[in-house]
């Protein structure tokens, strides 16, 4: 395989404060047969953008066209391009010297040049500086993140780390102009369902956060996503999500685990209605046990309560999937000090530090994707029981929900509940567990 060429567009509106970044970082890689696309899509900031991408003259290739959206700029890139393959940077993220050689070595291993290639990246915290490892392989299967659109579905690909062979928008087409903040995800639908693809354990890229992006700003962006899921719950068919889910009956839970942490109530409501149309697994009640034994494993059985360490979208999703399969968790908590004393699905946040008081009975789940530095609290604060979301999801996975909690957490609240009965809810799990394994056993 030859050093084929690959083209890095960057599209671009008003995007002074960033642009020389992403530019030299396309300009820093050390494979040499590139070439740089800025795409100026009508900025309207007296020429401070096309003042910085004019500076870089033969080193870049620029176009500037009306204002459209970012797939606008994309699709004019995509059309003037000359490389082999195509590689988006988005104007305020980095690559990583390594990104294109790294993927373009992965292609010659693996033998087929139309193969996508995609990776895990890092997230930079603008305000802050932070810049932390988003690892989806530490948290499922290689086998499963290169099986069709999962990565798309689960909302954990970054549409700037993957690598396409530029046959594959022949094959389904170009970002879809419509959209205005979503035109990446629907089009690594179209174009990774029923594809084979390279997963590269590694953070080639270094996706920025701050106040301007447009999923933030664009008061369209909820609708549109929520269009979008729509479009993909109805799309799919029952091969695809047995290939990926291992029954249709677990996709439709993960996706409404996926909805309710995302506060996307309009697709939750469509698939816990779709749930219902389908059986419960007859083997659930026994893995469902065998699930709490081995959760029960991590303390020596001496844990008599849980709290997930977390509040954000992965804590409220291991919450939903732990409630859905009869494990009570007792308390949620948090280092934002603003978080404490809410309540998170019927649960309350507790500080670290009230925490720390039941430190030597308490399991605790940390449910962030870069755990490293909740871990290292914890364990200068010498919490004897510590796991993290990614170290418990492979078992997670492979356990399906009872199918009444699914449609029971939709409607039912416990906020008003005194100390009494919210006892009586943190055991009812284990009566309804027993009556359950009693009737199965009788049948």
């Amino acid at each position: 395989m030859n050093k084929p060429l690959v083209s890095i567009i960057i599209p671009v509106y008003n995007g002074a404060n960033f642009l020389n970044e992403a530019i030299d970082s396309a300009l820093n890689q050390t494979y040499d047969n590139i070439e740089i696309i800025v795409v100026n899509d009508g900025s309207n900031d007296n020429g401070a953008t096309e003042e910085i991408a004019l500076s870089y003259k033969e080193k870049i290739r620029y176009f500037r066209k009306s204002n459209g959206g970012v797939a606008t700029a994309l699709n004019l890139g995509i059309e003037k391009m000359k490389g082999e393959y195509f590689s988006w940077l988005s104007h305020d993220d980095l690559y990583y010297p390594d990104k294109i050689e790294y993927q373009i070595n992965a292609l010659m291993e693996q033998g087929n040049r139309g193969v996508i290639v995609y990776s895990d990246f890092d997230v930079m915290q603008q305000e802050t500086g932070i810049i932390t490892s988003n690892m989806i392989g530490n948290e499922y299967q290689t086998s499963v993140l290169t099986n069709s659109v999962f990565p798309t579905i689960q909302g954990i690909l970054n549409f700037c780390t993957l690598l396409i062979h530029k046959s594959h928008f022949k094959r389904v087409g170009l970002f879809d102009e419509s959209l205005v903040t979503t035109q990446d995800y629907e089009l690594s639908f179209r174009m990774l369902r029923n594809q084979n693809t390279i997963y590269i354990n590694k953070s080639l890229i270094c996706s920025r956060v701050h106040g301007e992006q447009g999923s933030q700003t664009i008061k369209s962006h909820h609708k549109e996503r929520e269009e979008l899921y729509f479009k993909i719950l109805n799309e799919l068919n029952e091969c695809e999500m047995c290939s990926m889910f291992g029954s249709s009956y677990n996709f439709y839970h993960r996706m409404l685990t996926f909805f309710q942490a995302n506060n996307m109530k309009n697709s939750s409501d469509y698939t816990n209605a779709k749930l219902k149309n389908y059986e419960m697994p007859e083997d659930t009640i026994y893995k469902i046990k065998e699930l709490q034994e081995e959760i029960n494993k991590l303390s020596n059985g001496k844990a008599k309560r849980i709290c997930i360490f977390g509040t954000g979208q992965w804590g409220k999703r291991l919450h939903y999937e732990l409630k859905s399969k009869l494990i009570s968790v007792q308390y949620f908590s948090d280092n934002n000090k603003e978080k404490w004393g809410e309540s998170f699905h019927d649960t309350a946040c507790i500080s670290p530090k009230d925490l720390e008081k039941q430190k030597e009975d308490t399991l605790v789940i940390v449910a962030i994707r870069t755990s490293e530095e909740i871990l290292e609290q914890l364990k200068k604060l010498e919490f004897p029981y510590v796991t993290t979301k990614q170290d418990i999801s492979s078992l997670l996975f492979k356990v399906p929900p009872l199918k009444w909690l699914t449609v029971l957490d939709n409607t039912f609240s416990i906020d008003n509940m005194d100390e009494n009965d919210r006892y009586l809810i943190d055991n009812f799990n284990r009566i309804i567990f027993d009556i359950c394994k009693f009737y199965q056993n009788r049948v």
